[in-house]
């Protein structure tokens, strides 16, 4: 039977991520941010057992397989799933007695077919159903041939910032121009520094600021939400799987912490996903801009065309594959009915102003088996999302 962890939080080896270490080296080339420390400032460098241990199953699929859809691998709520065969891993969440795996398996093509066998034997001996959410386009495919329901869903928003019109100066330029006021030192005084625990060593004092600023940003957003629903929330423990990730930060004159964007490394499209990217609430206005447009110049000076925005979910279900008419109508009037109960709108205007390339946007699916009414499955979708089931028949 394949290994189950209890969470990715567990798997604390260091992991060589190469795109990490040169988007590192690549920040000296760029004048706004600040030089990245030397080794000996860090407070505490990384545990020498940490060090020397070896790669897990878990990290060496995660490593070559990452996409945006694992966000989870930061929220510790997740679990893993790993074949005892070498097949590869997945990442979910259990719901409703469902397993709900977010995004593709992390493995290569030729063993999806193999992994998602090895997952029916375990899912046969604890009684779970299994839903896939975040798929992209080829995975979903591949499952409409093996005779699953494919639902598109929402597409993700995607940077090249080595074409970018922003960073060439031919769009956005009121934005570029609140950018250097921000950093000009008799004006916004602003200064952005960059974390990179995997090269640096750990920083326990920089982080435990970085998760107050984290864990005060959301709270802050659950007061103003009040009772409606957020959707398609995943909570993070920013430190709780170092290694993929690096930080840039602003700080003011007095080092008063005024904003992070997290930037996680992607193997399947060796790139990066920037999330979350906040602002503090006593911060001056378009710090989260500056920490985008910021990360768009280190990429580029890294010569790495992909930076991740993250998903939009589309107001309407698409290309539904798998189900008769009448299913495909209740799919459709359920996702409407479950699109409106919940605030979605505004990231696709804000995306918009950093001109992400439509050359790498990709569509993203909801797959589940096709056999018996997916009545299960579907309520499990919902909790996945953040969807309280009896608000939304309200």
């Amino acid at each position: 039977m394949a290994r189950l962890s209890t969470s990715p939080s567990s798997t604390t080896t260091k992991v060589d991520y190469h795109i990490i270490t040169t988007a590192y080296h690549a920040a000296h080339n760029i004048p706004q941010i600040v030089s990245p420390r030397n080794l000996t400032n860090a407070s505490t460098s990384i545990n020498d057992s940490d060090s020397k241990s070896l790669k897990t199953p878990f990290d060496q699929a995660y490593q070559l397989y990452a996409r945006t859809s694992h966000m989870g691998i930061l929220d510790p709520e997740y679990k893993t799933f790993t074949s005892q065969r070498g097949h590869g891993s997945l990442l979910y969440k259990i719901h409703a007695r469902t397993l709900v795996v977010a995004g593709d398996p992390l493995c290569s093509e030729e063993c999806q077919i193999p992994l998602l066998e090895e997952l029916r034997h375990f899912r046969k001996c604890h009684g779970l159903r299994v839903a896939f959410v975040g798929a992209s386009q080829n995975f979903a495919q591949h499952l409409q041939q093996e005779g699953w329901t494919t639902l598109h869903f929402g597409h993700e928003r995607v940077i090249n910032p080595l074409t970018n019109k922003v960073l060439r100066n031919q769009a956005s330029k009121r934005m570029l121009s609140q950018n250097k006021q921000l950093l000009d030192p008799k004006r916004g005084g602003i200064s952005v520094r960059l974390y990179c625990p995997s090269v640096e060593g750990v920083d326990l004092a920089l982080e435990a600021q970085l998760q107050n600023l984290y864990d005060e940003w959301r709270s802050e957003r659950h007061h103003k939400q009040g009772s409606t629903v957020q959707a398609f929330v995943t909570v993070y423990g920013l430190f709780s799987y170092r290694q993929p990730t690096l930080f840039l930060y602003t700080s003011d004159r007095n080092g008063q912490l005024k904003g992070f964007a997290m930037l996680r490394a992607l193997g399947a499209q060796t790139g990066f996903h920037i999330d979350p990217c906040i602002a503090s609430l006593t911060a001056p206005r378009g710090i989260t801009d500056l920490l985008i447009t910021t990360a768009m110049q280190l990429l580029k000076a890294a010569n790495i065309n992909y930076l991740s925005l993250g998903f939009e979910p589309l107001g309407s279900l698409e290309e539904i594959h798998g189900q008769m008419k009448l299913q495909s109508w209740l799919w459709k009037r359920g996702y409407d009915r479950m699109i409106k109960s919940v605030p979605v709108t505004g990231k696709a205007a804000y995306f918009s102003k950093f001109y992400p390339d439509e050359a790498l946007a990709s569509k993203l699916f909801m797959c589940l088996p096709s056999k018996g009414v997916p009545v299960r499955e579907s309520v499990a979708l919902m909790q996945f999302a953040n969807m309280n089931v009896r608000q939304l028949l309200k």
